[in-house]
């Protein structure tokens, strides 16, 4: 999409907003991270995942928060580069994270549901081209001059988490017990799903084994037709599960209205009146949530 160079394209002028919730659970350490780098035309998001045992090797908060950061980091160098294709850039920038975990004491010992792992969300621009890439459950979600919406989204491990919430949901029924304790009991199911990641007919992620980011997903548009890029992690993408939001798509819009923290609120509410998580079924009350969005003109032009 983009003509090699070694010359920096200069970037349309933009704002942009982002905010985090941390979930629920004492003590918890938020796994979300985002990075905006306007001089460079480019924004990162990554929903960072705790191995299944909850081992951790990084001093201090977890490693799932060590490898969302890093992997933002190392993206905003490698997408900084206009030459290199949005592909290119997560492999690189995934292989260096990876190997940079590897020196951690025990880490070769660690099996795969051990392991840190994300989703990610990529946007880049410059006066010419807006490029959305997605790898996992983040969602995209680009406002179009022409009053549409573009959206991005893959929701592979979304159904396979959602069947397991409903066996979830049966298995609480069924013996008495908080869902909380179903999940427990259901871990075997759960363990499962997360051997499906990165291996074929399961679902595309971002880990230390780096055979997902190859498969990243990217759509390119015209700058001149796009006013705003927004981008959120699934835990703030829950607010359409929770019914404070219609879509996806209204979800961004609102955010792109002014509406994001007032949302954030919302969703919050929404959850700990379901605190047991059975209206609507889920292995926690909350998760970490975040958006980030990208406006380009002086103007919203919304």
């Amino acid at each position: 999409m983009r003509e090699p160079t070694d010359e920096v394209t200069p970037t349309a002028p933009c704002r942009f907003e982002t905010h985090t919730w941390t979930g629920s659970g004492a003590g918890r350490c938020n796994e979300d991270y985002a990075l905006v780098v306007p001089e460079q035309g480019c924004a990162m998001l990554v929903d960072g995942a705790t191995g299944l045992t909850k081992i951790n090797l990084v001093a201090g908060g977890s490693d799932a928060a060590w490898y969302a950061r890093n992997l933002c980091t190392s993206l905003a160098k490698e997408l900084g580069c206009i030459s290199r294709s949005a592909e290119d850039a997560f492999v690189a920038a995934g292989s260096e994270v990876a190997e940079a975990y590897r020196q951690f004491e025990g880490a070769s010992e660690l099996e795969r549901i051990d392991e840190p792992n994300g989703s990610v969300a990529a946007l880049r621009w410059d006066d010419h081209i807006v490029e959305a890439s997605i790898l996992g459950d983040c969602i995209v979600v680009l406002g179009l001059r022409n009053g549409s919406c573009a959206l991005m989204y893959d929701d592979t491990l979304t159904k396979l988490d959602e069947m397991n919430y409903e066996r979830m949901h049966v298995y609480a029924t069924e013996h008495e017990v908080t869902m909380a304790e179903a999940r427990r009991a259901l871990n075997p199911r759960f363990i499962e799903n997360r051997l499906k990641m990165n291996e074929p007919g399961g679902y595309w992620a971002a880990d230390i084994s780096c055979r997902g980011f190859s498969h990243v997903l990217s759509k390119g548009f015209f700058r001149a037709d796009v006013s705003w890029m927004f981008t959120c992690t699934d835990g703030f993408a829950n607010a359409v599960d929770m019914g404070v939001s219609g879509s996806f798509e209204s979800l961004a819009r609102d955010v792109a209205e002014g509406r994001g923290e007032q949302l954030g609120q919302k969703l919050r509410d929404a959850e700990n009146a379901d605190a047991g998580c059975w209206q609507v079924h889920r292995s926690k009350t909350s998760d970490d949530a975040t958006y980030l969005i990208v406006w380009f003109d002086d103007e919203r032009n919304l």
